[in-house]
């Protein structure tokens, strides 16, 4: 019984002294990068993932060393060791989604479609997703919304496999269409169709956060004109600086329209039926 009881304690000891180790090992891998960051200023989309890379293998290693430890793993937990091959079949097997991950986030780093820090938009699962990266690990990307401030969890493999629509990496201006609609009997008005379209023009020209890439300031913005089942579209570009910007200036448009039509006696167009005939009643 004391036999089993010092070669239990010993055994302790050397987990503990693994375990503190590999912590050791953690940090040290941390401050290095922390310092990489700090010189550089950012940490990028590489850096991010060769961070898991490194942390992943610490606790590889520590997992296999404490195995190695009780008999009946100590074979085969040394004969992994001793095969990168074999370990390498061993991992596969039993990660198969997650060596997907790692697989499809290596592709990433190498061709760099975006990185920490960037605007991207894609779309998963039905759901659109729009806001910043901010940090890569082994398994997944995490973007964060600029609409609600919430964090997205995406795995490496849909991030490689689907549509990522970069923002940052783009050279112009963000430009998003805004489209109001009113009523065909306004729009069969010549003077309140071209009224619609002015003050559509002007109220966008004066937002504080749009861009005017008129060449003559006379001139009105060029407003498409489609005709739907049951109104009448109007549709200017809203260019800006940012798609924030945009977000707010189409916002802020819109509101300004409401007063502006209202006084110029335009209706904007919405669902609504009109009963035309006699009601009759019995007594």
């Amino acid at each position: 019984m004391d036999f089993l009881e010092e070669l239990s304690q010993q055994r302790l000891f050397k987990v503990a002294v693994y375990c503190l180790i590999a912590f050791i090992a953690m940090k040290i891998v941390d401050q290095i990068f922390c310092a990489r960051k700090k010189k550089k200023g950012a940490e990028n989309i590489q850096s991010s993932f060769l961070r898991g890379v490194f942390r992943f293998l610490i606790i590889v290693l520590l997992v296999l060393n404490v195995a190695s430890l009780w008999n009946g793993m100590h074979k085969f937990a040394n004969t992994i060791l001793m095969s990168s091959s074999l370990l390498v079949v061993v991992l596969g097997f039993i990660f198969q989604e997650g060596l997907s991950n790692i697989i499809h986030g290596f592709i990433i780093t190498v061709f760099k479609p975006f990185d920490v820090g960037d605007r991207i938009e894609m779309t998963v699962g039905g759901n659109r997703i729009s806001g910043y990266v901010l940090s890569m690990n082994l398994r997944h990307t995490i973007v964060k919304n600029i609409m609600d401030k919430s964090e997205s969890i995406i795995p490496n493999s849909v991030m490689d496999s689907t549509v990522v629509k970069n923002l940052t990496t783009q050279h112009e201006e963000n430009r998003y269409p805004l489209t109001v609609a009113i009523t065909y009997e306004d729009a069969q008005d010549p003077e309140k169709l071209a009224a619609a379209k002015k003050l559509l023009s002007e109220t966008i020209l004066e937002n504080r956060r749009t861009i005017d890439l008129r060449k003559n300031t006379a001139e009105e913005l060029f407003i498409n004109v489609t005709l739907e089942d049951s109104s009448v579209n109007l549709t200017c570009f809203v260019e800006t600086q940012t798609a924030e910007d945009n977000y707010y200036a189409g916002s802020e448009i819109r509101q300004v329209l409401l007063a502006k039509y209202h006084d110029a006696g335009i209706n904007f167009a919405y669902p609504h039926m009109e009963l035309v005939g006699k009601v009759h009643t019995t007594t």
